[in-house]
């Protein structure tokens, strides 16, 4: 058992760094994890529109000779794209991702090449993982984005209320305002239940920001290795 235990650690690495859930929203690890979510999304549009172009022009157009280069390209541009993000899960993640295989085509010149691009199987992996990227990415972006900025807002509610009543004219913040009825939290009650409302949220936004990173983890393991 301990042999099979020390073969997994080896190939997924030492455990990240994990703090205390009252001590997660001010650890470095928390916010690493939450900047590699954000960037997912970003990242993710961007080699998806590419993967897209590259791949659907050069299947339309593989019974030419424009075809094959352009989906040699697409590997190319796949495996760099591997590189880079097994260095950012290194750097955000804590997780250091072994590469692939040096490309060695089976013989001299540009259609070897293009071959053993084509032919490789990490290649495609990668491709497939900025495809992945994108809904992964808009998911973690919006979880990261909302949950982070909903509970910081609410939790310090207490410290700019008071900016309501004095340059908004507002007895506090409008929660809705419909068929002209308003609803503004501005009793000491609401205020209270505001913040520790708050409180909760941003305790409990790294535990689901830590559940994605680890599929994120996952994904990294498991198609750029």
């Amino acid at each position: 058992m301990s042999s099979i235990a020390e073969q997994r650690r080896a190939m997924t690495g030492p455990a990240p760094y994990r703090p205390g859930f009252l001590r997660a929203p001010f650890s470095g690890q928390t916010w690493r994890e939450t900047l590699h979510l954000v960037l997912d999304l970003p990242i993710g549009v961007v080699m998806f529109s590419l993967t897209a172009v590259l791949f659907f022009f050069g299947v339309g157009t593989a019974m030419t000779f424009i075809g094959l280069p352009v989906l040699a390209a697409l590997m190319g541009m796949a495996r760099g794209f591997g590189a880079m993000e097994r260095a950012r899960s290194g750097a955000l993640l804590g997780q250091e991702v072994a590469g692939p295989a040096p490309l060695v085509p089976n013989r001299p010149g540009m259609m070897a090449w293009m071959g053993a691009l084509l032919k490789n199987g990490a290649n495609w992996r990668a491709v497939l993982y900025g495809v992945l990227m994108l809904p992964m990415g808009i998911l973690g972006f919006t979880l990261a984005v909302v949950l982070w900025s909903v509970g910081i807002s609410a939790a310090l509610y207490p410290a700019y209320h008071w900016v309501f009543p004095r340059y908004v004219g507002w007895p506090g913040y409008k929660l809705w305002d419909y068929d002209n009825h308003s609803y503004y939290i501005h009793t000491v009650p609401e205020i209270a239940a505001t913040c520790a409302v708050g409180i909760v949220l941003v305790l409990l936004t790294p535990q689901v920001l830590r559940g994605i990173a680890a599929v994120r983890r996952a994904m990294a393991r498991g198609l750029l290795r």
